[in-house]
């Protein structure tokens, strides 16, 4: 090395140097002259002069001093790593042989892994690592087992990953076998080894390494929580300390909370959310806010909740951020404060949630539409993608079809029928309706037509809407007048829909039945002859109808009838042999965005902000929002009947009787604007002020609905001396194809002593969720569980045999069997 070389060192690095470039082999010997360039080398390495180490270290040669030949190839390979140089660092680590150092050749061998899976080659990595002996190093083979099998899982190699794994020993490394024991934890989890998994995690130890620890106790407690043990879960994340990890600390904390919260325990959840700090996880804390607050508004404290919410901040975790502005903006709403509400339904971006961005824009839209500002409202609404949130843009596709095809000034009929054809996923019937109708507007001929099928299908399904039950709270009742309904069927029947845990066999899905099997000949056929004005009972066969087919699955305010049970559900024809299955009403959909009936039935827009703005109440896993499981099946809205009577204007709507409120309320008394009385009668009178609401509703429809059917068919006819006849057909089946969802809710008045309400799903029979079985049986299955949503059964005098067995079924879900009351020879 020359003066020139030595540029930009300093005095004294250039003495010593110099002073060592004195050593040559000749003079003073192979080893001394290595030692001085080892060095020579350090000394440039510290002054960022690579190149110039590379020289002095290459000047040593293995006969000089192995060990420390060894030790040079390995700094040579490292400086021209980072150079950039990677195949000249591989030549230098190449040329450590396990004879010149076994600890040195480990490194190499560790390094060389390295550099191989930087550039891709795992195969040669792992060849590399597997190199390095347990007696060589233990810490590096340690980490070269760790890292094959890291390298394996990527390469889907679960079972070899963890044979690498389960090499390191706790006395190897404590840190490295914690590692070890996490990741082999993890893979046994996600293959459903759940007792596998909890080993490997109760093989980490405090002493061995905090951090690791306290993943393991919270994965420990997340497989209990999924096992069903809350309990043990709760006592194993307890053991997590902040000294251990403050950030998975605050994790288990939250799980505690919540945990404690689904269990009841709101008092104590409420302190340890209380209890996170943002500094510690804010995600957690974000997550902790948001429940807080939850809990806070059941208390109807709204002020402490919007304070827990306006706490959450974007950066905090921008998916829990977006919801807690929803739920910011419900309240504001409530308290009356719509302009600040409205601003914080604008705080929230796509970036931060698209689900609550897509919901916030529809509430963003419905504001303008309210206002009068349809043009706003329908931009508002096209920033509403389908991937981000499928159900709230098909709500919001057809509500924008609605607005245009309505407008009968810029008639943009052909944007109507485009929306509704973005939302037929979701409503089919109530889209083929209206884009039909956009048609028929778009020609002059059958402009006037087109105008009056409108108003025609709006009246239809506002009758549906009217119809369809509404099982929230009302007035000074007790609890919803109506929420329960009766299924009558066969013990066979029950048996299958039960399953049998024991015995292994799975329950059957309650099944909607084509409407071709009931037993009034009427079906189908009474409404549109009392609106053609026929006064009689002569009824002939209906025709299969293919195309739009309906489905239904029959219920009952009677719960305890034996004219019901003389009549259905009977075991081998013998009467008064069956079940009454009592639903609770969270086994049907509460209400519909509009009363549709084909479609997948989707909750009213109040009803989405308080569940998508509901942070999951489960575990803090991967501390993600998710939906809960019993949101994602699908449940329809079941609707009253109306029983009218062929030959005069009598109509009567299917509602509980006087009976039902004493069987419910038996001798009970209460007090009332300070008299005591029959709660059994209070409640009656009470219910007979709604009932006779919805019929008034019912009724003023109806007369709309015989005036618009009227100048239909007058109009219909018209459109015949212009277009001809078979324009006159195709406008028939548009007419019947917009009536059918009624025609199926109006029953012959004789059957009136039923009280039937009705489930009703309308589809092409080609559909795949239509099953067809040898012996005529066609249907539909319906996903929620009849077991976990039953109220209680009642079962017929004559089935009495089989009470102790349906106990026994239904032991673990704490519903009771009943004896009828009814008295059956």
């Amino acid at each position: 090395m020359n003066t020139d070389d030595m540029e930009g060192l300093d005095e004294e690095t250039r003495k010593e140097i110099e002073e060592l470039q004195k050593v040559t082999r000749e003079k003073d010997g192979d080893e001394a002259f290595a030692e001085a360039q080892a060095t020579i080398g350090e000394f440039l390495i510290k002054k960022k002069k690579p190149e110039k180490a590379i020289e002095a270290w290459s000047k040593v040669e293995r006969s000089d001093k192995s060990n420390l030949y060894a030790k040079l190839q390995i700094n040579i390979g490292i400086a021209f790593r980072e150079c950039g140089n990677i195949e000249n660092a591989l030549k230098s680590w190449r040329n450590v042989t396990r004879l010149d150092d076994q600890e040195v050749y480990a490194h190499a061998q560790f390094y060389i892994g390295l550099a191989l899976k930087e550039n891709g080659d795992d195969r040669e990595a792992i060849q590399a690592w597997n190199n390095i002996k347990h007696t060589d190093h233990l810490e590096l083979y340690a980490k070269a087992k760790l890292n094959i099998g890291l390298a394996l899982i990527e390469q889907q190699d679960n079972e070899n990953a963890v044979i690498a794994w389960e090499k390191i020993k706790h006395s190897d490394n404590p840190a490295l076998y914690a590692s070890a024991q996490i990741n082999i934890g993890n893979v046994l989890k996600r293959n459903q080894d759940n007792q596998g998994a909890l080993q490997a995690f109760y093989n980490v130890k405090r002493e061995g390494d905090p951090i690791a620890f306290a993943h393991a106790q919270f994965n420990i407690g997340a497989i209990l929580q999924e096992l069903g043990d809350n309990n043990k879960a709760i006592e194993i994340w307890e053991k997590i300390i902040p000294l251990d990890d403050p950030e998975v600390h605050a994790k288990a904390q939250f799980n505690i909370g919540i945990t404690s919260y689904n269990n009841g325990d709101k008092e104590f959840a409420l302190a340890i959310l209380e209890s996170i700090n943002r500094a510690d996880n804010s995600n957690a804390y974000a997550k902790a806010q948001y429940v807080i607050a939850k809990i806070l508004k059941e208390r109807n404290n709204y002020g402490d909740a919007l304070k827990a919410l306006c706490s959450i901040e974007q950066s905090d975790d921008p998916e829990t951020y977006a919801h807690a502005e929803l739920v910011i903006n419900s309240l504001l709403d409530e308290v009356g404060n719509h302009t600040s509400s409205l601003e914080a339904l604008r705080r929230i971006k796509h970036q931060d949630s698209s689900a609550a961005y897509s919901l916030a824009q529809w509430l963003i839209g419905s504001d303008f539409e309210r206002n009068g500002n349809i043009d706003e409202a329908i931009k508002r609404w096209s920033n509403i993608n389908y991937l981000d949130n499928p159900q709230v843009y098909a709500f919001s596709q057809y509500q924008t079809g609605l607005l245009l095809i309505r407008d009968h000034i810029s008639k943009k009929y052909k944007d109507a029928e485009q929306a509704f054809t973005n939302s037929e996923s979701t409503y089919p019937y109530e889209s083929y309706c209206y884009r039909k109708i956009c048609e028929l507007l778009t020609t002059p001929e059958t402009n006037n037509f087109g105008l009056i099928s409108l108003n025609l299908l709006d009246t239809v399904l506002n009758i549906v809407n009217i119809l369809t039950l509404d099982f929230d709270s009302h007035a000074d009742e007790e609890k919803p007048f109506e929420r329960k309904l009766a299924h009558y069927t066969s013990t066979y029947t029950c048996n299958l829909l039960l399953g049998n845990e024991q015995k292994e066999i799975a329950p059957s899905l309650f099944r909607l039945n084509t409407i071709n099997n009931v037993n009034d000949p009427s079906e189908g056929q009474l409404l549109i002859r009392k609106l053609k004005g026929i006064k009689d009972n002569n009824f002939t066969a209906l025709d299969f109808n293919e195309e739009f087919h309906a489905f239904i699955s029959c219920f009952t305010f009677n719960h305890d009838s034996l004219n019901q049970f003389r009549l259905y559900g009977k075991q081998d024809n013998k009467e008064a042999s069956g079940m009454s299955l009592v639903f609770k009403k969270e086994f049907f959909q509460s209400q519909n965005f509009v009363g549709g009936l084909s479609h997948l039935s989707v909750e009213n827009t109040s009803k989405i902000i308080k569940n998508i703005s509901t942070i999951n109440d489960t575990k803090l896993d991967n501390t993600k929002v998710q939906a809960s499981e019993d949101n994602k099946i699908v449940k329809y809205s079941v609707m009253r009947c109306v029983y009218l009577d062929p030959t005069s204007e009598y109509f009567h709507l299917a509602q509980r009787n006087r009976l039902t409120f004493f069987r419910e309320f038996g001798e009970k008394r209460i007090i009332k604007n300070g008299t005591e009385q029959s709660q059994a009668e209070y409640e009656w009178g009470i219910y007979q002020d709604y009932i006779k609401i919805i019929t008034d509703e019912f009724k003023i429809a109806y007369e709309d609905l015989k005036v618009t059917y009227e100048e239909v068919e007058t109009e219909i006819n018209s459109v015949r001396f212009i277009l001809g006849s078979l324009k006159q057909k195709e406008l028939n089946t548009l007419l019947d194809e917009i009536l059918l969802p009624l025609k199926y809710l109006i029953k012959h008045s004789a059957f009136r002593e039923e009280q039937e309400c009705r489930m009703i799903y309308i589809t092409s029979i080609d559909r795949p969720e239509v099953t067809m079985e040898y012996g005529s049986f066609l249907y539909v299955e319906y996903e929620p569980s009849v077991k976990d949503h039953l109220d209680k059964i009642y079962i017929a005098p004559a089935a009495l045999h089989h009470k102790r067995y349906f106990e026994h079924l239904l032991k673990d879900v704490d519903v009771p069997v009943e004896k009828s009351e009814n008295v059956f020879r």
